[in-house]
C-alpha cells in the first residue's frame, strides 16, 4: 500500500529537465524528422516543377518537344499547368482532415505514393485533354501534403519552432531540387531511348521515385512522441511537457464540427489565406517559366537549364536563414518584409529596364527574387502560432495553404506567350502582389501583437506549466496522462 501511494505521488509530480537534456532530446526528434520530411518535399518539389524543365526540353529537335507531341497551341500549356490546382484545391481541406482520422505516417505515405504514381503517367499522355487530367489527378492525390507537414510538426514543436523546421524541410529540399535543371539536363539525353521522347522519361523516372519515397514513409516517419520508438520514457517526457497546452496533441486529435466552424469566423484565417494567395501567385508563376524567361534572355535551352541552379539556391539558403532568425527572435512581420523587399525591387527593375541590360545582367535580377519564397514558411508558421487545438490547427493550415494554391492556379497564367519574350506584365502583376502581401503581413504583425493572447509569455506556456493540454471542448487532460498514453 505504502509503495502505491508513492507511485502515485511520483507520477502526479511536475516533470523537470535542464536545458542539456532538452537540447538532446529536440536534437534526436530534429534528425529523425527533418531530413526524412526534406526528402518528401524534394520529391514534391521536382514532380511539380519538372514540367517546366520538360517544355524546353530537347528544344533543338522540334518534333520531340512536349508541345508538338501533344499538340499544344497558344495557351493551352498555361491551362495544363493550372489544371493541377483545381484537384490540389478542391480536395486540400479534406486530406487535412483525414490526417486526423489516419495515423500521419499513413496519411502521408497515402498522399506522396498516389502522387509519385499519377506523376510517373504523365510520361503516358498523348493530347492535351490527357495531360490536363492527369495534371487534376496529381493534384488531387497530392492535396493535404504541405498543411499535412506543418500540422503533423505541431505535434512534436512549439509554436515558434515550426517555421524553421519547416524551413529545413522546404529550404533543403528546395536546395536539393535546384539541381532539378541538372536532372533534365542529364535526362534529355536519354531523347528517344526506348522510343520515347526525353521529357517522358523525366516524368515517368521523377514520378516513380516519388511514390519509392512515399512506400519509406510509411515505415520511417514517427507518428507521435507518445508511440515513438526510437525515443526513452523520459525523452518522451521532456518532449511532450514543453509542448504548448492548447496545441494538437494525440490524445486531442480528434475532429470536432463545431470547432471547425468556429475557426470560420475567425478573421485571421482568410487574412493568412489572402496573403498565401497573393505569395504564391507570383512563387508559381517565376517557377513554373523561369527556365522559360532564362532562354528567351538570349541563352540556349540547355544553357537555361543549368542556369536555373544559381538562383534557386540562393533562395534555399535564404529560407534557412530567415526562418531560423525567425524563430530565435519570436518574429515574423519584419522577417517577412525582408523575403518581400528584394524580390519587390527585381521585378519592378526586370519590368522596366530590361532592353538596357545585357542577358547576364537581366540575368542577375532574378537572384533578387529568388528570396521572396522565404516567407513562406514565415506565413504558415504565424498561421499555427494564432491558433490553438488540433480542429482548428488542422483546418487552419490547411486553408492557408488550399487558398494559397488557388495562386498557383493564377500564377500558371501571369506569363502569357503573347508577353514573350521580356514578360513585361507578367512582372509587373508580380511586383505589385508582393507589396500588397507585405502590407497585409505587417497588418497582421501589429494587430495580433496589439491582442497579445499569441505574443510574449503566453506564447511559451508548456503542458507541464498548464497542468495538461486543452481540448478543443475546454476540458483539461492532465500532463501525466498526456505524457505517458501510448495509443
Amino acid at each position: 500500500m505504502e509503495k502505491d501511494t508513492e507511485k502515485t505521488e511520483n507520477e502526479s509530480s511536475p516533470v523537470t529537465w535542464s536545458k542539456d537534456e532538452e537540447t538532446a532530446a529536440m536534437r534526436k526528434i530534429d534528425y529523425r524528422i527533418v531530413p526524412w520530411l526534406m526528402l518528401c518535399y524534394t520529391a514534391l518539389n521536382i514532380d511539380r516543377g519538372n514540367i517546366s524543365n520538360a517544355a524546353i526540353m530537347n528544344a533543338e529537335t522540334p518534333t520531340h518537344t512536349l508541345s508538338s507531341q501533344l499538340g499544344l497551341v497558344n495557351n493551352q500549356f498555361n491551362w495544363a499547368l493550372s489544371a493541377f490546382f483545381f484537384g490540389y484545391v478542391a480536395f486540400e481541406i479534406p486530406s487535412n482532415l483525414m490526417i486526423t482520422r489516419f495515423n500521419p505516417s499513413r496519411w502521408i505515405a497515402r498522399i506522396m505514393t498516389t502522387w509519385g504514381i499519377c506523376a510517373a503517367l504523365m510520361g503516358a499522355t498523348t493530347n492535351f485533354a490527357g495531360l490536363v487530367a492527369v495534371r487534376v489527378a496529381i493534384g488531387s492525390m497530392e492535396a493535404g501534403y504541405s498543411p499535412g507537414t506543418a500540422f503533423y510538426l505541431t505535434f512534436w514543436y512549439k509554436k515558434y519552432e515550426v517555421s524553421s523546421r519547416w524551413a529545413y524541410m522546404y529550404g533543403g529540399a528546395g536546395v536539393i531540387s535546384s539541381f532539378g535543371g541538372l536532372i533534365a539536363y542529364a535526362v534529355a539525353n536519354m531523347d528517344g531511348v526506348g522510343g520515347l521522347a526525353g521529357w517522358r522519361w523525366l516524368f515517368i523516372l521523377e514520378g516513380l521515385a516519388s511514390a519509392l519515397v512515399g512506400v519509406g514513409t510509411w515505415f520511417i516517419l514517427p507518428d507521435y512522441p507518445q508511440t515513438a520508438k526510437f525515443l526513452t520514457e523520459r525523452e518522451k517526457e521532456i518532449i511532450i511537457g514543453r509542448l504548448p497546452p492548447t496545441g494538437p496533441s494525440m490524445l486531442a486529435k480528434k475532429m470536432e464540427m463545431s470547432e471547425v466552424l468556429d475557426a470560420f469566423r475567425d478573421w485571421r484565417m482568410y487574412a493568412f489565406g489572402i496573403g498565401c494567395t497573393m505569395q504564391f501567385t507570383t512563387a508559381y508563376a517565376i517557377a513554373y517559366f523561369l527556365p522559360t524567361v532564362i532562354k528567351l534572355m538570349g541563352f540556349s535551352s540547355t544553357t537555361a537549364q543549368l542556369l536555373t541552379v544559381a538562383p534557386s539556391l540562393v533562395g534555399s539558403f535564404w529560407i534557412f536563414f530567415i526562418n531560423w532568425s525567425s524563430d530565435r527572435f519570436q518574429e515574423k512581420g519584419y522577417h517577412g518584409a525582408a523575403c518581400l523587399i528584394p524580390p519587390i525591387i527585381g521585378y519592378f527593375l526586370l519590368a522596366n529596364i530590361q532592353t538596357q541590360l545585357s542577358p547576364y545582367q537581366r540575368y542577375g535580377l532574378l537572384f533578387l527574387t529568388s528570396v521572396c519564397n522565404g516567407v513562406v514558411p514565415i506565413l504558415i508558421g504565424f498561421s499555427t502560432i494564432t491558433t490553438k487545438g488540433a480542429s482548428r490547427t488542422a483546418l487552419r493550415s490547411a486553408f492557408t495553404i488550399a487558398c494559397g494554391n488557388i495562386g498557383g492556379a493564377v500564377g500558371s497564367q501571369v506569363y502569357q506567350p503573347d508577353d514573350a519574350p521580356l514578360y513585361v506584365r507578367g512582372h509587373y502583376i508580380n511586383g505589385s502582389l508582393l507589396i500588397a502581401v507585405l502590407v497585409l503581413l505587417l497588418f497582421l504583425k501589429f494587430s495580433i501583437e496589439r491582442e497579445g493572447e499569441f505574443v510574449g509569455a503566453k506564447a511559451n506556456i508548456t503542458v507541464i506549466e498548464r497542468g495538461g493540454i486543452v481540448l478543443d471542448n475546454e476540458k483539461l487532460i492532465e500532463a501525466d496522462r498526456v505524457i505517458h498514453s501510448s495509443s
